[in-house]
């Protein structure tokens, strides 16, 4: 793994260098993929310090409530200003592919001005000691376990992309002990690849894991921590090994990244920086790597194992657990329903919440203008109508901020920046309050929170009568 270890070796040799300092461009989409990827990138930051509370900033805490070698569960501490009653307890499972955490950025700073947020922290490989021993994916779903434990209480887990097979056998190993998640939001993650448009399930199977092995696993060098550690290396992700067929090894990662991120509403600047999050990549186990495509690429559809402790059931594995699945209709991976087939696990496959965005890809759905504006307010509903004991929820139509009139993906990031996610957020907006939104937004020659506010109004009341 030639590629791999100059790839380490200049890490080693030399310190990251730093967002704002880029090497000289390489000539070809091929050389320009690889001068970005060998770049070392310093680990991302989460850097959400503060959040809207009830219309006001408050200060958000980000600590590790709990470490081990191969992951951390993050708690982000949400001092509102003034009383903040209970809110729902969320944790987000970010994709395990090779991208650190910070990736689900975007998703976390929606969910926390009324959400209490941890996320799993998975660590990079290269950096866990081989006296640690092994994490597979067994391992992790133990970790998952073991974090909405710790967290206690009802907890919604929200698992995005590769992390959403981890989130149903962990959902079903804690059901088994009726200790179960109060709810399961899928977000992106193949479950059945039998739909697999892209063809990723047929070369696995094709290929086998010894192919694999050889192709995209390789041992850690000295002198990093991990020394000898087998991993799958974090720059293949940027290579296509788990978003296109697996011999494509050079596509232009241009034509990658924007396939990921279609439709997500976002500008220029938006794409720029996420393209930075795209690119800090880390190491995998390789352990969890190949189980993971065992059981999700070869042994399809997906079916969690428990192992000798649990017997199957007669009950399915996701019973009496209020599941929710969102498709991207983009999605260079699959798409086709491989997310929505979950809900074959629930033993109800008509019931749950389903949600097909038709325009993005799958990092859309995640990140960007259609998350905040879209994809997270029925997220956010659906949490909300199973976060009161049975019988005290309300199910309510969602409405789209871009479905109201004049506003633009441009313009609902900014309403998101002023911590307005919601039409009815909108809607009790006074004179005043809208004329403080139209001076921070820089609209008051013409004024727009005021007309914002009334179409709300008007279309809650719409709803109210429906």
């Amino acid at each position: 793994m030639p590629y791999y270890h100059s790839y380490s070796g200049s890490e080693a040799a030399k310190p990251p260098l730093p967002s704002n300092r880029r090497p000289p461009e390489a000539s070809g989409p091929s050389a320009d993929l690889y001068a970005r990827v060998a770049r070392r990138y310093c680990p991302p930051a989460f850097d959400l310090g503060t959040a809207f509370f009830s219309g006001v900033r408050g200060p958000v805490i980000e600590r590790v409530r709990r470490a081990t070698p191969f992951w951390r569960l993050i708690a982000f501490d949400r001092l509102a200003p003034g009383a903040d009653g209970t809110v729902p307890s969320v944790l987000v499972l970010p994709p395990y592919a090779g991208h650190f955490p910070t990736l689900v950025r975007d998703t976390v700073a929606a969910f926390l001005p009324d959400h209490s947020v941890h996320v799993a922290g998975w660590a990079d490989a290269r950096r866990v000691p081989l006296s640690a021993g092994a994490f597979g994916l067994g391992e992790a779903v133990e970790a998952v376990a073991e974090m909405i434990t710790e967290i206690g209480g009802p907890v919604h887990v929200v698992a995005i992309a590769e992390a959403g097979v981890v989130g149903i056998a962990a959902a079903t190993l804690l059901g088994r002990s009726n200790r179960a998640p109060a709810s399961l939001t899928l977000i992106g993650g193949p479950i059945d690849c039998r739909a697999d448009h892209a063809g990723l399930a047929a070369e696995a199977a094709a290929r086998g894991l010894d192919w694999l092995v050889r192709a995209v696993i390789a041992p850690v060098p000295p002198p990093f921590e991990g020394a000898y550690r087998e991993v799958f290396p974090g720059f293949f992700a940027l290579t296509g090994f788990l978003t296109r067929n697996l011999d494509r090894s050079t596509v232009d990662h241009k034509e990658l990244f924007l396939g990921l991120v279609s439709g997500d509403g976002d500008g220029a600047d938006g794409h720029r920086g996420f393209f930075e999050e795209f690119l800090a990549v880390m190491d995998v186990p390789a352990e969890f790597v190949l189980q993971w495509i065992e059981a999700v690429l070869i042994d399809l559809p997906f079916a969690p194992d428990l192992g000798k402790a649990f017997l199957p059931a007669a009950a399915p594995p996701l019973s009496g657990i209020p599941l929710m699945t969102v498709e991207a209709g983009r999605d260079v991976f699959g798409g086709g329903g491989q997310t929505h087939a979950a809900h074959l696990m629930t033993g109800s496959p008509q019931g749950g919440c389903r949600h097909t965005e038709d325009e993005a890809g799958r990092f859309a759905l995640f990140s960007g203008a259609r998350w905040r504006a879209s994809v997270f307010p029925r997220v956010a509903d659906f949490i909300s109508n199973h976060a009161d004991p049975p019988g005290r929820s309300k199910p309510c139509k969602v409405e789209d901020l871009l479905k109201l009139s004049g506003l633009t993906p441009a313009l609902v990031g900014r309403l998101n920046r002023e911590g307005i996610y919601f039409v009815y957020q909108l809607a009790r907006l006074d004179e005043a309050s809208a004329s403080e939104l139209d001076r921070r937004l820089g609209t008051m020659a013409h004024p727009l929170a005021a007309q914002l506010a009334r179409e709300a109004r008007f279309r809650l009341g719409e709803v109210g009568r429906s």
